[in-house]
């Protein structure tokens, strides 16, 4: 059984070890294969500091054949006198070598040989918007040819890679091309480009740089809410003031808000007032502008609501019993412009007054605290939309515990 197990293993070898396709090794600083595409094999690119130094090397066999390749006929030809496993002195071209192995069996290997050399002459802007700019490598970089030799013979060039760079905005996103298109910034920027950074530290790489002076904008602000302790974020009750503040990017020089039909306002850090209820709310834009360019921006529309009038009240308070928590008759309201609110005892004797619905009573008559017991509050509010009223009478228990 152990006896079959071996042959099995051996027949295995046997089929498995030729479709194992070696390849021409070298002395190169750093390879990356062709782009021949198509579905061929690709082969090696060697790169070197000095071609005449270059060592090519054959996968193992027997007897060796070495061809070079010829830009004359398309093909490669045989060179006389090239029968050993390594080849020396060889120049900046297609090697081709032919491995008998000790069946008789031969197989074909290729390689291309290069010495690069990148030379930028300089980086331009040939385009430039507010809204984007072309960077352009314009270089003099040593051609490097190869061949499609395995199907239609046509030329491609290595590419030398270009990587883009900008100060103060870091890297230059999505470009390792010679020209980028991106995005206009909006602060003066410094953008640099390095050719051939793929064969550093053996081969130095080119860099250049260009300064470019911006031109666009970009429409930013922050806001803060003010006025009655109930207002948030983008929405409060009448009268709803709100502090904008400019973070525009870019050299601004004009600004224009709009708030919905409520106003506009052309300085940088406007303080508004939204007096009353507007059913789909009042869309905030900010438009910038640097007039000296020709540039503009403008944010989405952000939606502030101003509630429509509400005054609720409570039934009952605890004023002497949890200090800090219930402790006034207050009513909870938003947009309210108007409003009084009278507190009488049984008797019908007035012991409290407000015109301001943020002061509520605190269960005091004069300095002495009232009795514990029912009482009845009448309120009149009005909103800041006409016909806007609210005429509330109820009971109000006050709790000692």
């Amino acid at each position: 059984m152990q006896i079959v197990r071996s042959l099995l293993i051996l027949i295995l070898a046997t089929l498995i070890l030729p479709q194992i396709h070696a390849q021409i090794s070298s002395n190169a600083f750093y390879s990356e294969p062709t782009q021949y595409g198509g579905g061929v094999e690709e082969d090696p690119i060697f790169f070197y500091q000095d071609i005449n130094v270059a060592t090519l090397t054959a996968p193992p066999g027997i007897n060796y054949q070495w061809y070079q390749y010829s830009t004359n006929s398309g093909s490669f030809e045989i060179m006389p006198g090239s029968t050993g496993s390594m080849l020396n002195s060889i120049g900046e071209n297609g090697y081709r070598v032919e491995v008998e192995d000790a069946s008789g069996n031969r197989t074909n290997h290729y390689c291309w040989n290069f010495v690069p050399d990148a030379q930028i002459d300089s980086v331009g802007i040939p385009f430039a918007s507010c809204d984007n700019l072309r960077l352009t490598t314009f270089t003099q970089n040593k051609t490097l040819t190869y061949f499609k030799h395995k199907s239609d013979n046509n030329s491609l060039t290595v590419d030398y890679g270009y990587e883009w760079s900008s100060a103060p905005s870091g890297p230059v996103s999505g470009s390792s091309d010679y020209t980028a298109f991106i995005d206009a910034p909006t602060e003066d920027t410094e953008y640099s480009v390095v050719v051939g950074g793929k064969f550093a530290p053996d081969i130095a790489p080119a860099e250049a740089s260009k300064s470019y002076s911006a031109i666009a904008v970009e429409a930013k602000y922050t806001f803060e809410t003010e006025g009655t302790a109930d207002n948030e974020a983008t929405e409060g009750s009448a009268p709803m003031v709100v502090r904008f503040t400019d973070e525009s990017l870019g050299k601004v020089t004009d600004w224009e808000w709009t708030f919905g039909d409520a106003g506009k306002d052309f300085v940088a850090n406007p303080i508004f007032t939204f007096q009353k209820f507007a059913e789909n709310g009042y869309p905030v834009v900010l438009i910038v502008r640097n007039l000296d360019a020709g540039c503009e921006s403008e944010t989405e529309p952000e939606v502030f609501t101003v509630s429509e009038m509400v005054v609720k009240v409570p039934n009952a308070f605890t004023p002497f019993s949890t200090p800090g928590d219930n402790d006034e008759f207050r009513v909870l309201f938003r947009s309210v412009n108007k409003f009084t609110m009278v507190i009488y005892n049984r008797w019908g004797r007035k012991v409290f007054h407000t015109s301001n619905p943020e002061v509520g009573w605190n269960g005091r008559i004069g300095n002495r605290k009232a009795e514990p017991g029912v009482y009845f509050y009448k309120i009149e509010a009005e909103g800041f939309n006409p016909k806007e009223k609210a005429e509330l009478e109820g009971l109000v228990h006050l709790i000692v515990n």
